[in-house]
This record gives structure tokens, sequence and C-alpha cells, in this order.
């Protein structure tokens, strides 16, 4: 008799979009695939194989491991969900009339966990080539009893009868599940950008008497615009920066100059030997009962056998190691140099150019592509934070100034040479673009024209999601068209309500005899507002008054 279960999810990864939530959920489904064949027979033919099965339980359960040089090697259980799918009762199999197929006759029960929506998404991390980092899996297990009729016992299983044990357990190989975490970016938002003011202040250096003028350097105004997300896969990312001097006296504007500016990527990588305080407050992580050792892993990594036999050291606990690289290729060194005249800043103290600002435009060269000598894994990771490993970013900028100190003549004049340096952060992610709305058409445009004005404010916006919703286009995948559950509903499961649309103003209806009925046109008004101008939403009444909101026009 042979008994087999196999898990098969729907998906080997699970997608999750936006920041981490702990009131997020996402399901992980699937089948768990009971297989029942009776065993071989040189004598006799084979006999039907019956079992009762038990119980039959699943699990899915996240881990980190970190293994480097410096901190050893850290198991960490990040999540351990559990569930029994057949909830206390007993079910009976047999392959009877198949037992002399080859095939094996198969049993399907289906599973579906919620997954919360905090875990960080799968990766490998650490200083050798293996299977260290962030890793999620499912494990199932099936407990039966074997039924064995006494008439169609063989006579092998009559001797060994009593020393085996009726009741069984059998599991299912390890099932690998990936979990990535996305950022959805909508047409209207592809290039969005966030803004950062940087105002100079005076370093701490060692000349007590710099040449550059303090009060210069510090009416600088500098605003730098960066992406919201960068996607990991692009090879550049656009940045502009905006300067101008406020409230500095003209002549003092016409001696300053901008040459030149560089910029780099930097990329800082964190390892622990346990989680910050930070991470532990904002997520539910299992407690210290359920960890490592007191609780092994399921799967842990080879290197666990080494610390269980005594041959490694325990590391110590709250224990970091930071790296910082830089993510510019090779071939760039980053810096730019401004042609033509640099005195950029001659004009600011005229009134007239009070909010003029001098402008940079340019796109920063990021390296995708490079992989790590030892682990073979991308140098570029997405930014982040999981128990063991974080992962941040961000923009270094370096601009270079000059003043004159003398009056510019026939030759150069003497000048004075000060740096602005600055960081700023970026976010990497993966970046999920979801498709355009769909274009209007004539009929569809004809319906929108009724909209009253108050919607105005964000109107390609209002008629776009408006169009979208009534008139799908059937070409375009569910899973690019469907946003996530969490941002329809609440965790308490009530529809979440879209404030951003603004209700038409409310004013009383028009005075009538107070015996009279009200007129059919009134209970029909955000009906009136979505037909054509001259149309009636009164089926039957072709004269009755056109319904328009108070104090606006149909157009």
């Amino acid at each position: 008799m042979s008994v087999l279960i196999e898990i098969q999810p729907h998906s080997a990864s699970l997608d999750m979009y936006g920041t981490p939530d702990k009131s997020t959920a996402y399901s992980l489904s699937g089948d768990i695939v009971i297989s029942v064949s009776s065993p071989l027979s040189l004598f006799e033919r084979r006999k039907p194989t019956r079992i009762v099965l038990q119980s039959l339980s699943v699990e899915f359960e996240g881990q980190c491991e970190l293994i480097t040089e410096d901190t050893g090697y850290t198991p960490f259980r990040v999540c351990s969900l559990s569930d029994e799918l057949l909830a206390g009762q007993t079910i009976e199999l047999s392959n009877e009339g198949h037992e002399e197929n080859d095939k094996l006759c198969a049993w399907s029960v289906a599973y579906n966990l919620v997954v919360p929506g905090w875990l960080p998404p799968s990766a490998l991390y650490g200083d050798h080539r293996s299977e260290a980092g962030t890793r999620y899996a499912l494990y199932a297990s099936a407990k039966f009893l074997t039924v064995d009729d006494d008439a169609n016992r063989s006579w092998f299983s009559t001797c060994c009868l009593p020393f085996r044990s009726r009741s069984r357990v059998v599991s299912a190989p390890r099932c690998e599940v990936c979990i990535n975490r996305y950022v959805t970016v909508s047409a209207e938002e592809t290039g969005s950008t966030i803004d950062y003011s940087v105002q100079a202040e005076p370093r701490n250096g060692t000349d007590p008497a710099p040449k550059f003028p303090s009060h210069v350097m510090s009416k600088l105004r500098t605003v730098i615009s960066v992406p919201t997300h960068i996607d990991v896969e692009d090879s550049s990312f656009p940045i502009c920066m905006r300067l101008r001097m406020q409230d500095l006296p003209e002549a003092d504007c016409k001696r300053v100059r901008l040459t030149d500016f560089t910029v780099d990527v930097e990329q800082t990588e964190q390892c622990r030997t346990s989680p910050s305080s930070l991470y532990k407050s904002l997520f539910p992580l299992p407690p210290s009962s359920e960890q490592p050792p007191c609780t092994p892993l399921r799967d842990p990594h080879p290197a666990q056998t080494l610390y269980d036999v005594g041959l490694a050291v325990i590391p110590a606990p709250h224990q970091s190691l930071t790296n910082t690289i830089s993510l510019l290729p090779k071939d760039s060194c980053g810096q730019y140099a401004l042609s033509g005249n640099s005195y950029v800043f001659n004009d600011d103290a005229a009134p007239a150019n009070s909010t003029t600002w001098f402008s940079v435009r340019t796109h920063v060269p990021v390296d995708s592509t490079r992989r790590r000598s030892k682990t073979g894994a991308l140098r570029l990771r997405e930014t982040g934070v999981s128990p063991l490993f974080s992962v941040s970013h961000c923009l270094y900028v370096k601009l270079t100034c000059t003043y004159d100190l003398s009056e510019r003549g026939d030759g150069e004049p003497e000048r004075a040479t000060e740096l602005l340096q600055f960081t700023v952060p970026l976010r990497f992610a993966r970046v999920q673009r979801s498709p355009p709305s769909p274009p209007l058409a004539s009929s569809t445009l004809s319906y929108l024209t009724g909209h009253p004005q108050a919607l105005a404010m964000d109107g390609a916006r209002v008629q776009g999601s408006l169009a979208a919703a009534c008139f799908p286009m059937a070409s375009l995948p569910y899973a690019h068209s469907l946003p996530p559950y969490s941002q329809l509903f609440d965790a308490n499961g009530d529809r979440k309500i879209d404030y951003s649309v603004p209700l038409p103003a409310y004013s009383p209806p028009t005075s009538t005899d107070p015996g009279s009925c009200p007129s059919p046109a009134a209970s029909v008004t955000s009906l009136d507002l979505l037909l054509p101008t001259g149309s009636s939403s009164v089926i039957g009444h072709p004269n009755a008054p056109e319904a328009v909101l108070p104090d606006y026009s149909a157009v």
C-alpha cells in the first residue's frame, strides 16, 4: 500500500502591493493531492486499499537566516500559519475497482490560507552562495488509518500485523513560495516626484577664516526633485535641481558661480543578529518561545548542524554589520560640468525675478545588472526592512560654487571655492505599472457632458474612472485592472469611501403645490446628470423638464 500527498499551489508566488501593513491580508490557496495505490504481489492479484483519513493539515512558515563571516549563522522565524482541513471529521478513501490500474487514485482537498500583508519579500543575502535569506514554504501532513479486510488480507500482511501500527503519518515534499512586493503606479502617477528643500549651513571646518563669505552661502536655496519610486529594473532615473539666491544683494549675486556638481547613488545594507526593537513594535513577530533553538525551523540551513553539535560559536545578540556601496556604473564618475555662463545668479536680486529659479535636469545612471562576486545576487536591491536585514538608498549631491574676491577685469579674478553637500533619500522598488485608462468613445463622452462643475477640480480622473467602471475593456487582464482588496475595503470589511470626490451642492427643490406630488424628474436627478443635453430619463413623459442641479447649468 502506498499513500502519498503533494502540495499543488495555484501560484508559485504571492504578490503583495504597497508598503507592509498589518491591516492587510492576502490569500494563498491551492490543493493537497492525496494519492492511493495498491501494493504489488507476486502470487496474487492486487487488493483494494482502504484508508480512513483522520487529519490533513497545511502549514505556511517564513524564516530569515543570516550567514556572514563576522556574525556567523543566525536563524529567525518570521511567521507560522497552520490550518486543519478536515475540521474534526474523518474521510474514508478507497481505490476499489481501480486497484489494477498503474495510475494512482488521487483526491484533491482545497486549502486557503490568510497570509498577513506585512511580511517582507523573499530575498537572498549574506556572504556565502547559499540558500540563506528570507524564505517561505508550505508544508502538509496527513494522518490516516489503514482498514484491512480479513478476506482481502494477504498472508504476508497477516504475519506483519502485530509489528506495525495501523495509524500512520505521511508528509508532503516542501513547496517553496516566493513573496514579491510591488508598488502599483497608475498611468496618471507615472513620473511622480517628491521635492526636498535644502538650505546651506556652515560646517565645522578647521579653517577659522574661510575666504568664501558665509552670508553668501547661507542665502543659497536648493530644491531637488527625485522620483517617488525607482524601478529596480531601470538603468537610470531623472532628477531636477532648482537653485536661487534668496535676499542677497545684487553685487554679491553677480560674484557667485556654479561650476559643476557631483552625484552618487549609495546603497546601505545592514545585517543584524536579532530584530530591532522598532521592528518588533511595528509587526507581530513570533515570541521567543517559538524561535530557534526553542522551536527549530522546519527547513533550516545546513549550517545549523554545526551549531547543534557544538562545532560553531553562537553569535552574540544585538550585533550588526553595515556596508555601503555605490550603484553607479563602472564607467561613470557622476560629475557634471556646466557649460556656458556659470554666473547663473546674476539677476536673482531683481524684483521681477523673485520667483525665478535656475533649473538643472539630468538622468543619473544606475548599474541594475551587476552581480556580486561571492553570492551571484544582484547588487541593486529593493528598499525595505526585514527582521535580520535592511536596505536603504540615498542620493549624494555635491555642488561646487565659487565667489569672486576681486572685480572682473581682463583676466580671471581671484576666487574662493565652497562645496554644498547634502543627501536625499531614495526608494527603489519593483514597480508594476497599471495600464492606461481605456479611451472614451463618442457615446461615452455624450453621457458625461451633464456633470456639474463641482467635479471639475479633477475632471479627467473622475471621468476616466467612471468610464472605466461603466465600460471596461474586455482585453485588459483582471490581474492589472482589479485593485488589491485592501484598497476597496477596510479591516472590518466595510467598503472604503473615496472622500476625494466632492458631493454636488445641495439646495431645496423648487416650490410646488403642497398637495401635489413631486415631479417625476426630481427623483431621477442623478440619472439626468449622465444623459446628454436635451434628453430625458423619464420613460413615457417626453415633455418632462430636464433635471439640473441649482446654481449649475448643463453644458
